[in-house]
């Protein structure tokens, strides 16, 4: 079928050619070629051509064939009319007349290719009327003139093949008659393509504005008829006219073709959805892709149970009649949004799908974003949870160690002295020995058992601050630290984690770096807590080769926060930590 209207769209424009090339040989044989024999050829073949090539890219629609129609018509009828033969000749001046049924025909049935009002119909009707019967009797008393002979004929008293009386002043009347059928049909035509102009949106007046040009250019299409019957005949006004009915058909096509080339920006409004637009930047890129400046957007609102627009009032859909048009957007059978367009898009469908699913597209990758960015939200107040957990954890386990186990060995370590005391010099040497490597014993696992409780969890973090425990770091280490923290408290988790980062820093620069100073700074921000530590060592730290600062990366993250090393070889270290002091929460799953 397809190759059938392929062969049948290359045999139009062959006879539409040899058809136009015939009209040029018969004319130059009447007179010299002129400006309006060139035009007057130039419209049917504008017709044809912009009417196949329409069919082609959208063979749907009837409007490409009714185009590539009219321009045969007038082809065909204007060519009959150098004929001299007297039955070709006068179906040439019948089918000449007809074709202005056909144009109106042609712009009334813009863009469906349908006629969709009786309006429509009345007035394709009044140019039927005066194209047939009007025709018909006018040719029964018509003698053609001798300018109207065909070139090889010396008279045309008989080339009418329907003369049947020839009677000029009834042929006269009845061709005045039809002069005034076409005007009246023509002024109508104006009217009716100009308030559906009106009252259409900004798409639709858009597309009807070479209809409502070749509307205008019929009135002065009349006006040459009505003078014509006084005897006046405009030559320049008549080239005007050809030059609109030329324009008229390209213009058409342009507009037709014009939402199969925006579909090629489609890929533009996949790549603009795909940038999680906001809802405003949302409309506006339908907007764009569908040329409809009054394009809304609405979304389905379970709770409300209506749709709603992007500061969520509620929103009427439009209803038949209207002027607008609703494409519905689904997922599962439920309803998730609708895009509120000009109905004049529905001759689009093709256009429409491709944005829907674009938009169908957009929606279900933003609820993607949604759930994934909860869950990942999840996951970091878990994290943030696990390590406030394990702080709790080691601050029990610090404090049963200080109130157990630590007491304990004091106590144990006390009684030993005490024996140690009473037992005297008098006493057993083998006796005082055993008792005084019992105390030393004592007091060794005494300053262990305290290291391990720091190592774990210093109580002076707890009920000092941040500062004293610093402070109480920096007494430890072995080189000459110098401490700037301020007295601000912050919530255990942020606290913790600025401590381990000075801990772990410290541990290494007594331990690698063959540093003779070091700097600690901290720095409390309206978000976000600033922790730097600085030495004059060797340098070269690499935080891959160790466990110690991958385990404060791990801890910060779990916070949102981050930590850099800087240490170039020879250039000492420093460590910077960033740890945001609001904490993440989880978010809910936008329902849609």
């Amino acid at each position: 079928m397809t190759s059938t209207f392929a062969q049948v769209r290359g045999l139009l424009l062959v006879i539409a050619g040899a058809l136009g090339l015939g009209m040029l040989v018969g004319k130059a044989q009447l007179a010299p070629l002129d400006l309006g024999a060139l035009l007057e050829v130039l419209v049917g073949w504008s017709f044809v051509a912009c009417g196949v090539l329409l069919w082609t890219r959208r063979p749907a629609s009837r409007l490409g064939l009714l185009m590539a129609l009219v321009g045969m018509l007038w082809l065909v009828g204007r060519t009959m009319t150098l004929v001299p033969i007297p039955a070709v000749f006068t179906a040439g001046i019948w089918l000449t007349d007809l074709w202005a049924a056909a144009f109106v025909l042609f712009m009334l049935a813009f863009p469906g290719g349908r006629l969709t009002s009786r309006a429509d119909r009345a007035i394709v009707g009044i140019f039927l009327f005066v194209a047939v019967p009007l025709e018909f009797l006018w040719l029964l008393f018509w003698e053609p003139a001798a300018s109207a002979c065909p070139p090889g004929v010396a008279t045309c008293s008989r080339l009418n093949a329907l003369t049947v009386v020839p009677d000029a002043s009834a042929a006269h009347l009845l061709d005045t008659m039809q002069r005034i059928g076409f005007t009246t049909g023509a002024v109508l035509l104006v009217i009716v393509i100009g308030r559906r102009w009106l009252r259409s949106s900004g798409p639709a007046r858009r597309q009807m504005v070479p209809v409502l040009a070749g509307a205008l250019a019929i009135l002065p299409q009349a006006a040459s008829w009505m003078l014509f019957t006084i005897g006046i005949r405009l030559g320049p006004l008549q080239n005007l006219v050809f030059l609109t009915q030329i324009v008229i058909p390209v213009a058409v096509l342009s507009v037709m073709l014009r939402t199969r080339m925006a579909r090629a920006g489609i890929a533009d409004l996949v790549v603009e959805l795909g940038q999680t637009p906001t809802p405003a930047r949302l409309r506006d890129a339908l907007a764009n892709a569908l040329g409809d400046p009054t394009l809304q957007v609405a979304y389905w609102s379970p709770s409300v149970g209506q749709f709603v627009d992007a500061a969520g009032q509620v929103m009427a859909l439009p209803e038949e009649g209207t002027g607008q048009a609703v494409t519905m957007l689904e997922r599962g059978g439920v309803q998730e949004a609708a895009i509120i367009h000009d109905a004049i898009l529905l001759d689009e469908p093709g256009l429409i799908a491709a944005v829907a699913s674009a938009m169908r597209l957009a929606v279900e990758n933003d609820r993607l974003t949604s759930e994934v960015e909860a869950q990942l939200q999840e996951v970091r107040a878990s994290r943030a949870r696990i390590v406030e957990a394990g702080d709790l954890e080691r601050l029990r386990v610090e404090r049963d160690l200080h109130d157990g186990a630590q007491q304990r060995l004091i106590s144990l370590s006390l009684e030993l002295r005490v024996a140690r005391s009473k037992l005297g010099e008098a006493g057993d040497p083998e006796v005082r020995r055993s008792l005084d490597r019992a105390a030393d014993e004592a007091q060794a696992a005494l300053v262990e058992l305290r290291d391990l409780a720091l190592g774990i969890h210093p109580l002076i973090l707890t009920e000092g601050g941040l500062g004293e425990a610093v402070e109480s770091l920096a007494d430890r280490t072995s080189v000459d630290v110098t401490v700037d923290v301020g007295s601000e408290r912050y919530t255990p988790a942020v606290e913790g984690a600025a401590y381990f980062v000075i801990s772990e820093a410290l541990v290494n620069v007594t331990k690698y770096a063959n540093a003779t100073k070091a700097v600690v700074r901290v720095r409390g921000l309206s978000d976000h807590l600033t922790v730097e530590v600085e030495d004059d060592g060797i340098g070269g730290a690499d935080p891959r080769s160790g466990s110690g600062l991958r385990g404060l990366a791990d801890r910060l993250a779990a916070l949102d926060g981050t930590i850099t090393v800087v240490s170039p070889i020879g250039g000492g270290t420093r460590i910077s930590a960033r740890i945001p002091t609001i904490q993440p929460t989880p978010l809910p799953v936008p329902a849609l």
